[in-house]
């Protein structure tokens, strides 16, 4: 699983002049351009059914229901303590009664979070998990709290030590530097945007304003920011872990079925966050995706440069892209929801346990249109011994009609991903190819 170099080849981007790159793996850079079918009219209104109050609906096993209503400070403050015990509750709850009967809707908790710009909820860290699933799955939070940031008119070589020799990454926007803040000695990544024009410096506050608006431990966060007039230089949490890509191109890193699992719970519990918070991602894929070492299996989503608050009235469109993460509305020109993220879910998961693209063609043209025509198969050797759970997981995503794909929070729920009965036997599995692995080792 893992380490199929030969069919995983980046594409050229640019769909008028599709060049096929072979031989050499690299990160995929790629475009979108945005229209709203509102911009411009002035009689469009937000909606204003959730402004001036916030009902917070929360049912944990049929056994505990809280109804609130928020209409000031002292309450909100008062409400958000309630809603953190509350939150608890249910996580253990999930936790036992998952183990009863992971599959069996008597047991299911469900979740209805209504919200607005005026109340911030912050997630709450979870406990210890029962189950297979390692203790080191819980990413650690960035070592500052979260910070609502404006880009400053000053040199960031006045607050901030950039290493001009350890470039950590780079891409379409430019490359991302370490770093290190004088006064503190912290430890962060120095992202630097070349703005050629006010269009460009636009798109960068946009990225800006939407990494404001994302506290998650899964999700990268900004410390600071500067503006120049050649640049806009983005500073964040620093992780030295590489890309969720490095290790699915790596020979050498042979990703179990229980490893994907530790990675994709992660994503979806990133990616629920964001759409709790009305956050497209837009440009979901392996290289997007840092890991947070280079052991353990911890991530953190980056890059939310193309990432836009949705607004349903708005009908957002997209444009262009990296061809093999597409979702056909995406190539169809068709409005993109919280669903176009979740195609990509499905690829990244697809990717994951095999090494190979699920839609990858010769060129451009033929992998957009296995993606119009939602042509893909668990046929190939490498899913031979994937369990049912993962096909079907697979199956819920990779589907053409946007309103039939799982939602970030149903895929957390999906027995693939919260069948602790499921996860001690993928464990145990693996702990057996360990064994035999070594003994093998031992008779050489």
């Amino acid at each position: 699983m893992g380490g199929k170099q030969k069919k995983v080849i980046p594409v050229n981007t640019h769909l008028q002049n599709p060049i096929q790159e072979k031989e050499t793996l690299k990160s995929h850079n790629c475009v979108l351009i945005y229209k709203s079918e509102t911009e411009g009219d002035e009689n469009h209104t937000p909606d204003h059914s959730f402004i001036g109050h916030t009902t917070k609906l929360f049912k944990v096993k049929r056994l505990e229901k809280f109804n609130a209503c928020c209409n000031s400070r002292l309450e909100n403050m008062a409400f958000l303590q309630c809603m953190e015990k509350v939150e608890k509750v249910k996580c253990f709850l999930e936790e036992n009664s998952g183990e009863q009967d992971s599959r069996s809707g008597k047991n299911e908790a469900s979740e209805t979070v209504w919200s607005n710009s005026g109340l911030t909820e912050r997630m709450p860290v979870k406990g210890k998990r029962t189950s297979a699933l390692t203790d080191d799955v819980l990413a650690p939070p960035a070592p500052f709290g979260h910070r609502i940031v404006t880009a400053k008119q000053a040199a960031v070589n006045s607050f901030y030590t950039v290493s001009q020799t350890e470039i950590l990454g780079g891409g379409r926007f430019g490359q991302v530097h370490k770093c290190e803040e004088t006064a503190t000695g912290l430890k962060l990544a120095a992202k630097i945007i070349k703005t050629r024009g006010s269009k460009d410096k636009e798109e960068v506050r946009n990225e800006i304003s939407v990494m404001n608006q994302l506290d998650h431990a899964n999700l990268i966060q900004l410390y600071d920011a500067f503006e120049s007039k050649n640049d806009i230089i983005l500073v964040m949490e620093y992780v030295d872990g590489g890309e969720l890509f490095d290790r699915i191109i790596d020979e050498n890193c042979n990703l179990t079925e229980l490893d994907t699992i530790l990675f994709m719970k992660q994503i979806c519990e990133g990616i629920r966050h964001m759409h709790q918070m009305n956050i497209l991602h837009l440009d979901l894929k392996p290289e997007n995706i840092l890991c947070v070492n280079r052991d353990a299996k911890q991530i953190k989503i980056i890059d939310f440069g193309l990432a836009r608050s949705y607004k349903p009235r708005e009908k957002l469109k997209v444009n262009f892209g990296t061809p093999e993460f597409l979702a056909p509305e995406v190539v169809n020109y068709d409005f993109v929801s919280f669903p176009t993220d979740m195609w990509s879910v499905g690829v990244i998961a697809y990717m994951l346990l095999s090494g190979l693209s699920p839609f990858l063609g010769d060129n451009d043209a033929e992998t957009l249109n296995n993606i119009l025509a939602c042509r893909w198969d668990l046929e190939d050797e490498e899913f031979q011994d994937i369990s049912e759970e993962a096909r079907e997981f697979i199956s819920k995503l990779l589907i053409k009609e946007k309103s039939w794909r799982m939602s970030a929070r149903e895929a957390l729920k999906h027995p693939w991903l919260a069948d602790h009965k499921l996860h001690a036997r993928l464990n145990a599995q693996k702990k057996k190819n360990h064994n035999s692995d070594a003994q093998d080792l031992g008779t050489k």
